[in-house]
């Protein structure tokens, strides 16, 4: 999942925000001088990941992918199930859209356990409002476009909007069937790590 599922899946199992991002940059085993609240954001981020990649409704869909995409199938779903979840935001919190991503930026403040690279993807998401972008089809395809620039050599990210067009209908079945049983996932394993009331 994104960046936004990650902050909603924290907030809905009552755990740290910014662990759940910190799990994007923690590699390896976990530091054990980090604040328990992180390290436990970090293990529910992997988790969640696992199940998800595993999941026979996600990995349907980035087998439908044609190749080329197909190589970065796993990219491009984690992208449109969090604008998906934007679309269908009612669904999953009782908050507005706009409400949680203030939220969000209020919970999420630098300091000095997160990476550099963690505190100028916190800037860009509030600076540009990287997470409301999310809504629209063409928010989420220019984000999916930018992820381009991470790669050595080209890839065919930038070239995904006819596709994602075509197989919209399909991707958003997928996140429907998938998310709930996500969020019934993360409720067990916080409970399991003692994060969950």
């Amino acid at each position: 999942m994104n960046y936004l599922a990650h902050l909603h899946l924290a907030h809905y199992s009552n755990t740290s925000l910014p662990g759940a991002l910190l799990g994007e940059y923690a590699r390896g085993s976990i530091d054990t001088r980090l604040p328990p609240s992180l390290q436990l954001g970090i293990q529910l981020h992997r988790r969640i990941d696992s199940f998800t990649d595993a999941h026979p409704l996600h990995a349907g869909a980035v087998r439908a992918l044609p190749s080329p995409f197909r190589r970065y199938g796993g990219i491009i779903m984690d992208m449109m199930f969090d604008h998906f979840l934007a679309r269908h935001w009612s669904r999953y919190h009782a908050w507005r859209l706009d409400d949680f991503i203030g939220y969000s930026h209020r919970q999420l403040q630098p300091d000095e356990h997160w990476p550099e690279a963690m505190v100028t993807l916190v800037e860009r998401l509030k600076q540009y409002r990287l997470l409301a972008s999310y809504q629209s089809l063409e928010g989420i395809t220019l984000a999916i476009a930018r992820i381009d620039g991470r790669f050595r050599r080209p890839t065919p990210l930038p070239l995904c909007a006819p596709l994602l067009e075509q197989q919209y209908s399909a991707m958003e079945q997928a996140f429907l069937g998938f998310y709930p049983e996500l969020q019934s996932f993360v409720l067990d394993q916080s409970r399991a790590l003692g994060l969950a009331g």
